[in-house]
């Protein structure tokens, strides 16, 4: 039995770490003291540095002696984006185990899972490929791209957009990787996505949701038309233009449009004449 009041360090949980992965969970791990008791066991607490709220592990892993070695939450985001205490204590007959803890932001230590493709295609001249990285704690992410064309060695891109473009791409294989970019000097990389193959040749066909996008915009298109050239129609037919009479003094047209006028026909302006006069010349 050791005689430091505290307990026996020896005896404590070694190298704890935490991470986040996989979007929803939060794994933390640790070694059995090398001088722990055999009874001993540990548990793990997670606590709020600013609300000193805290959380006791859901799900632990023992060893096969039945000791915890590992505990995982599997919904981070019920969690503080706050500074975050990671404590494990032990207990064990005839003795006392100190504490072992490590401070952190859960954001700093996720392990941002594989992108998730969600749009690709291409023709001859030109390739897309869009992807997704989902996280409840990260929005500014960098990406890591490797791409090999044809028999070409692979070359790797580092980007910050969430697709690539590529021109007169031919047949290429490429997968993507992404990580946390405000943390990018010292976090790793999160694992590859699933390797997308292109063969691009002429002739080939655009992507359903693109073609369903172009029928749609097509089809708009062609209504707003139609409404316009209705709704001219309408228009016409209720104010009629008003013809005007050609101006025989200065030889031009008023408003650029004539009316034939013709003798024979009646008109209901007429009106008989009740008197000429003739003056003649003083």
């Amino acid at each position: 039995m050791s005689n430091d009041p505290e307990g026996n360090p020896r005896a404590a949980a070694e190298n704890l770490t935490c991470w986040v992965h996989d979007v929803d969970f939060l794994t933390c791990s640790w070694a059995v003291g090398r001088e722990a008791p055999r009874d001993v066991q540990y548990h793990l607490y997670l606590e709020n540095l600013d609300s000193y709220e805290k959380w006791p592990c859901s799900q632990y892993r023992a060893d096969e002696q039945g000791t915890n070695v590992q505990c995982r939450f599997h919904n981070i985001s019920v969690f503080s984006k706050d500074l975050t205490r990671f404590l494990v204590n032990g207990t064990g007959s005839g003795s006392k185990i100190p504490c072992s803890e490590t401070t952190d932001r859960l954001a700093k230590i996720e392990v941002l899972a594989a992108p998730n493709i969600t749009s690709r295609w291409c023709n001859q001249s030109y390739s897309f490929m869009q992807w997704q990285v989902r996280s409840h704690l990260n929005d500014d992410f960098k990406y890591e791209l490797q791409i090999q064309k044809g028999t070409e060695l692979a070359y790797k891109q580092e980007i910050y957009k969430a697709f690539l473009e590529l021109n007169n791409p031919g047949t290429y294989t490429v997968q993507v990787r992404a990580r946390d970019a405000t943390f990018s000097h010292y976090k790793p990389w999160g694992p590859w996505s699933v390797p997308q193959h292109f063969v691009c040749e002429e002739g080939a066909r655009l992507p359903v949701w693109l073609t369903s996008l172009l029928i749609a915009l097509g089809t708009l298109l062609a209504m707003g038309l139609v409404l316009r050239f209705c709704r001219f129609s309408v228009m016409q037919k209720l104010f009629p233009p008003i013809p005007h009479m050609k101006d025989h003094i200065n030889g031009k047209l008023q408003n650029g449009r004539t009316m034939t006028w013709d003798p024979d026909q009646d008109s209901q302006e007429e009106c008989p004449v009740a008197e000429v006069q003739v003056l003649g010349e003083t």
